[in-house]
């Protein structure tokens, strides 16, 4: 490869088909082919089970560093898939928007999708053993301004369903009163538009309303684990944005975590409920100390009044008659 400006080229798909994914090393670093793409070499990069061995990550890394000049930057619109076999209409899409560099020179999903789903046999996503991933690119550039095809379709609506939005882009209606508040409450996110381009603005504020949306028409109580995981991953594409998070990050953080929330519920109230029954017991316990107590000084009592008028004998001794017992024994 030589040291040029990568040239924007148009659509194109990479498949890599995975044999015998079942014997492939949990928490373990998998590579595709190395494949050209807008006269870069990229490849994929695969983990059967990241993040506690439950999920699938999937990541596309530049291939070749050295060959690239100093200071290079690229920008990809892509789509990852993971095809299934069965139905593809089922099949597990993911699009977003990177700009590589010689800091950043690999992005992703740590949580693609969940692994136990994928390996079900009754789902589709892989027969005979075999798992098929693709990577779909709908613009490489070396500038990154512009932003079509597969990444537009997932997160831009068409223009019916959107409103040119403070000069940030076509925002789907239904979220662009959520982000007004946003923007209100937290000024500096507009000045995200002066750093990006139109496009890049416009995905990264649709990511942000998308957020936004999921929170609001969520409840505590409606956070089990499918749930969680598709704000996990909503979460992931919109920190790709580089938009201030901070003062959203916490309440994301504390959603997530309400993974298996339920399973928590369920083991308090048994905990709550054993220590109900525990110290019942023990109360009984105590009062049934206090009374042997009570017992037992009354018993002490009882003991001292008998001892005033009573003389210990030796009831083995005889009796005898008359002598006393100092003289009985000077007889010889």
């Amino acid at each position: 490869m030589t040291n040029q400006e990568p040239r924007d080229v148009t659509c194109k798909k990479v498949v890599w088909t995975i044999n015998n994914f079942s014997t492939l090393r949990t928490n373990h670093q998998h590579h595709s082919e190395v494949f050209t793409m807008g006269r870069c070499a990229w490849k994929i990069a695969l983990y059967r089970g990241r993040q506690d061995g439950k999920y699938l990550a999937i990541f596309l890394e530049v291939a070749d560093l050295s060959a690239l000049p100093h200071g290079w930057s690229i920008s990809a619109a892509y789509t990852f898939t993971v095809v299934n076999q069965a139905s593809i209409e089922k099949s597990e899409r993911r699009a977003f928007y990177k700009k590589f560099c010689a800091d950043s020179n690999s992005w992703g999903y740590p949580s693609f999708m969940d692994l136990a789903t994928l390996q079900n046999p009754s789902n589709g996503y892989i027969l005979n053993d075999i798992c098929i991933v693709e990577v779909e690119f709908s613009e490489v550039s070396s500038e990154g301004t512009q932003i079509v095809g597969q990444i537009e379709k997932a997160l831009v609506p068409k223009d019916d369903d959107a409103i040119e939005f403070k000069d940030l882009g076509q925002i789907e209606k239904a979220l662009v009163p959520l982000l007004e508040e946003a923007c209100l409450w937290h000024p500096s996110l507009m000045d995200y538009k002066q750093r990006r381009s139109r496009k890049c603005t416009e995905w990264a504020f649709t990511a942000l309303g998308r957020v936004l949306q999921f929170l609001k028409n969520k409840k505590w109580k409606d956070m089990n684990e499918k749930a969680c995981e598709q704000l996990q991953q909503l979460w992931e594409e919109l920190e790709m944005s580089k938009l201030d998070l901070s003062w959203l990050e916490p309440l994301v953080k504390s959603a997530i975590n309400m993974k298996g929330y339920a399973d928590k519920v369920e083991k308090v109230k048994k905990l709550k409920q054993e220590l109900v029954v525990l110290e019942i017991e023990m109360k009984k316990i105590k009062e049934k100390l206090v009374d042997t107590e009570q017992s037992a000084e009354m018993t002490r009592k009882e003991l001292t009044n008998a001892e005033q008028d009573f003389e210990e004998k030796d009831l083995d001794a005889n009796i005898g008659y008359g002598k006393t017992q100092s003289d009985s024994t000077n007889i010889i």
